[in-house]
C-alpha cells in the first residue's frame, strides 16, 4: 500500500479536505479563490496578486470622523492604506448604525477612490454629524484590487 488514501487528491466534501481546511484555519492560513472578471484598472496581474480587504470606520464619534457638508449632509474620508493596493481597487460600501440610516441617500456611493482612501457622502434632510454619531453610524467596506 502506498499509504495515500484512495480519496486523494482533496475534493470538496471529502472528510480529508475538511480536516485539512480546519487545520489551516487554526494555523491562520486561508485558502481562497478570488477572480476579478473586470474592473476600473486594466491590470494583467497574476491570480496571486489579487487582494480582498475589508473594514469599518467604527462606531461612535471617536471612531468615524463624520464631517458636516455645507448643505444638508455629512461625509467621511475612509483610510484603506493598510490594504496596500497598487492601483485603485473596486470598493463596495454600506452604512451601518443603530437607527435611521435606512432613510438617507448615498450610502453606497464612493467618491475620490484611490489606492489608499475614498470618501462617502450621505445626504438627508437637516442631517449633521451629531445625528450620525448619536446613532453610531459607520461605513463598512470591502475592496478588491491588486497588491503586485
Amino acid at each position: 500500500s502506498s499509504g495515500i488514501n484512495a480519496e486523494w487528491p482533496l475534493r470538496p466534501g471529502n472528510i480529508h479536505t475538511m480536516k485539512l481546511l480546519i487545520l489551516l484555519a487554526v494555523l491562520g492560513i486561508v485558502i481562497a479563490d478570488v477572480v476579478i472578471l473586470n474592473g476600473e484598472e486594466d491590470h494583467k496581474a497574476k491570480k496571486r496578486c489579487v487582494r480582498v480587504c475589508s473594514g469599518t470606520t467604527g462606531r461612535g464619534p471617536t471612531r468615524t470622523k463624520w464631517m458636516d457638508y455645507p448643505t444638508e449632509g455629512i461625509y467621511v474620508d475612509v483610510d484603506i492604506s493598510g490594504c496596500k493596493f497598487l492601483k485603485t481597487p473596486t470598493i463596495t460600501t454600506s452604512l451601518e448604525g443603530s437607527s435611521s440610516h435606512w432613510v438617507v441617500r448615498g450610502t453606497s456611493s464612493v467618491y475620490f477612490a484611490k489606492p489608499g482612501s475614498f470618501r462617502v457622502y450621505i445626504h438627508g434632510d437637516k442631517l449633521r454629524k451629531e445625528f450620525a454619531n448619536k446613532y453610531q453610524w459607520n461605513v463598512e467596506w470591502i475592496a478588491v484590487g491588486y497588491k503586485c
